[in-house]
């Protein structure tokens, strides 16, 4: 969101500067000026709010998902690390080149299979 600067009469801002340090005493948090001139526009302009408010869960949900990746990511390197330790340690125990052929094509069909693809 771009900043935007709003010249006031000083009347008004001593009025709003005035009305926020009343809300803020009234609730106990901090209240700015420019949260009045936020909170007007969304009584205002709803439709602002809304997209905002839109836009914001939108980030949160992107925020989510991007945790999720990450998590599987993270799960999928495991699972690497111990396929590969895993295949390490059979290799040297198969015994010919046609149990290593057979081998590496059920680990392509598991592979495809897991991305969706056909053998």
């Amino acid at each position: 969101m771009e900043n935007t600067s709003v010249r006031l009469a000083p009347e008004v801002c001593k009025k709003l500067a005035s009305e926020a340090r009343k809300l803020a005493q009234e609730t106990g948090e901090s209240v700015t000026v420019s949260d009045l001139i936020r909170a007007c526009i969304g009584e205002k302009f709803p439709q602002v709010s809304t997209r905002i408010r839109r836009e914001a869960a939108a980030l949160v949900a992107l925020r989510e998902e991007v945790t999720t990746l990450a998590q599987r990511n993270a799960k999928l390197e495991r699972e690497i690390e111990s396929l590969a330790k895993t295949l390490a340690d059979l290799f040297p125990k198969l015994a010919t080149g046609v149990q290593v052929r057979e081998l590496t094509d059920a680990l392509e069909k598991i592979f495809l299979a897991q991305k969706g693809g056909s053998p």
